[in-house]
C-alpha cells in the first residue's frame, strides 16, 4: 500500500489497518493487571469455563457482517471514517470505503497471510504479504498472526488454546488467562484473556511482547440489551497506545446469518487498472 498517493486514501488505510491489526507503533505502557496467581483446583475451574465457552462459539456464526465507524485519538489529532466491514474466523476481513453517493472509493482485504487493495481513484490494484506491510509502517509483525475476529467480535477463537497460567485481580474480582498459542505468526508474544468467569464474559485481551512491554489492550463496552456469547460487541476500544493514543470501533447494522466463504475475500480487479505487486 502506497501512503504517500491521496491524503484521505491515506487516512483511511492507516485507520483500518490500526482497527485490524490493533495497533500502529511499537511500544506501549505496561501495567499489572493481576496480582494473585489461583491455586491449582480453582485454576481447574477457570480454565474448564475457557474450554466450555469455547465450545459454545464454536456453535456462533463464523461470519460478521456490518458497518464499521473507526475512530482515532491522540492528544495531535482525531480522526474518523465509516466503512462497510466483512470477517471471516479466523483472520479474513474487507473493508470498503463509499463516497456519500454509496461509490466506492478504496477497498482492502486479506486472509491474514496476503493482502489486496483497489485506489479507485488511481485506478490502482495493489497486492502483496500483508506481514511485509506490517514491518513497512512498523507495525509488530506478531499482531499480524493474531486472531482479528476473535479480537473484534469478543469472542473466544475457534482454535483450541494452550493455556499457560491463571492470575485473578484482586480489585475487580476479574481473571485474566495466558493462552499461549493464540497467534500463528511464529513471533514471541504473550495473549492474556480477561475473562468474568461467573458471567462466562470476555471482557477484553491483552498483547505484549516478549520483553513485557504492552502492543495493544483491547477491551469491550458493556452491552446493555440481554446478549449471549455469539451476539458482537458493538464497541472494542483500543488504549496503552503511546502518546495517550486510543482507537475506537464502533460496529453497527451487524449481521451474522450472512455465511462467507473464503472467495468472498478476494476483490475483482476492474478493467483498466494497473496491478502493483509488493513484497
Amino acid at each position: 500500500m502506497d501512503f504517500r498517493e491521496n491524503k484521505k486514501e491515506r487516512r483511511g488505510a492507516s485507520l483500518l489497518l490500526a482497527a485490524v491489526l490493533l495497533i500502529l507503533f511499537l511500544g506501549g505502557c505496561a501495567r499489572q493487571h493481576w496480582n494473585e496467581r489461583l491455586e491449582e483446583e480453582e485454576a481447574a475451574e477457570v480454565a474448564k469455563i475457557v474450554h466450555l465457552m469455547q465450545e459454545e462459539s464454536r456453535t456462533c456464526s463464523s461470519s460478521i457482517d456490518a458497518t464499521a465507524l473507526i475512530f482515532w485519538k491522540s492528544p495531535l489529532e482525531e480522526s474518523a471514517i465509516e466503512g462497510y466491514l466483512q470477517l471471516l474466523s479466523p483472520s479474513f476481513f474487507k473493508f470498503v470505503i463509499n463516497n456519500p453517493l454509496g461509490q466506492p472509493l478504496y477497498a482492502i482485504s486479506s486472509n491474514g497471510e496476503t493482502f489486496q487493495s483497489l485506489h479507485i481513484a488511481q485506478q490502482k490494484h495493489i497486492r502483496g504479504n500483508i506481514r511485509a506491510l506490517a514491518l513497512r509502517n512498523d507495525i509488530p509483525p506478531s499482531l499480524v498472526g493474531g486472531n482479528w475476529f476473535a479480537y473484534l467480535s469478543g469472542r473466544l477463537p475457534e482454535l483450541s488454546v494452550e493455556i499457560e497460567e491463571i492470575n485473578r485481580d484482586t480489585s475487580s474480582q476479574t481473571i485474566w488467562v495466558h493462552l499461549s498459542n493464540l497467534t500463528s505468526s511464529g513471533e514471541a508474544e504473550k495473549v492474556y484473556l480477561h475473562l468474568a468467569p461467573a458471567k462466562k464474559q470476555v471482557l477484553g485481551y491483552l498483547v505484549l511482547d516478549q520483553e513485557g512491554k504492552t502492543l495493544a489492550e483491547i477491551s469491550y463496552q458493556e452491552q446493555k440489551e440481554e446478549s449471549d456469547l455469539c451476539t458482537p460487541r458493538k464497541n472494542i476500544t483500543v488504549t496503552s497506545l503511546p502518546w495517550g493514543a486510543e482507537l475506537r470501533v464502533e460496529l453497527k447494522d451487524i449481521r451474522t446469518d450472512t455465511q462467507f466463504q473464503e472467495d468472498d475475500f478476494t476483490l475483482p480487479v476492474p478493467p483498466g487498472y494497473t496491478t502493483q505487486l509488493q513484497p
